[in-house]
């Protein structure tokens, strides 16, 4: 639920080096937990760390308005359900700090945003393949001990069955290897493996309601 409500409340092509991005503060003694520091969503160059604080959500607010009053930036603070957001622009940079309270600590989100990326970067789930009417909901690209990755996320209305041949027979034609395959007997779902020279592609495709999801990871070993 944490990561879920923090990639939706940010819904933001090549990272920018790490002296670009602006330096967030966090109070003396907490512990940065990197989630990202170079990853990719729909088109937008993101960081993303997280960390608790050993104190009540109230003062963490007013640590990070006292630091950005301190800098001169503008800055806004919203409630969402447990979490309160605070938000504040920096040039081409819009940093987003979440923060939820635990029981006497607080667990913090961080993210931010390379939002000039908007007016450059490719549409999101460019190149990936996809039957007609169907939506891309995100394109995430990230990089984990090394190995880009990239997953991107679709929705269509097609039947899983017609998804599953879809992909198995468009990857085979590109000179892509199946692993593993397959459609279960009910036809609510199936999965693909493949393998190309030092790529691998995992395809799960899962029927929801009226829709069909479709999740394609690839990453470079």
């Amino acid at each position: 639920m944490k990561g879920f409500l923090f990639v939706m409340t940010l819904l933001l092509t090549g990272p920018a080096a790490a002296s670009d991005w602006p330096d967030v503060p966090v109070p003396d003694g907490v512990k940065r937990e990197w989630v990202a520091d170079q990853m990719v969503f729909n088109g937008v160059a993101m960081r993303i760390f997280t960390f608790n604080y050993p104190h009540d959500l109230e003062t963490l607010k007013h640590f990070y308005a006292d630091a950005w009053d301190a800098r001169g930036r503008d800055h806004k603070q919203a409630s969402q359900g447990k979490w309160w957001v605070l938000s504040s622009l920096q040039g081409d940079y819009y940093t987003t700090v979440q923060i939820t309270d635990l029981g006497g600590t607080t667990y913090a989100q961080v993210g931010v945003s390379r939002i000039a990326d908007l007016r450059t970067s490719a549409p999101p789930g460019e190149g990936v393949p996809a039957l007609p009417r169907s939506e891309v909901i995100n394109d995430i690209t990230a990089e984990d001990a090394g190995r880009p990755s990239r997953t991107v996320i679709l929705r269509n209305q097609h039947s899983v069955g017609s998804n599953y041949n879809y992909y198995l027979n468009h990857y085979r034609s590109h000179h892509w290897t199946a692993v593993h395959k397959n459609l279960d007997q009910s036809r609510r779902g199936a999965r693909i493996s493949l393998v190309k020279e030092d790529r691998e592609m995992d395809i799960v495709i899962k029927r929801q309601g009226r829709d069909v999801n479709i999740m394609t990871v690839e990453v470079h070993r």
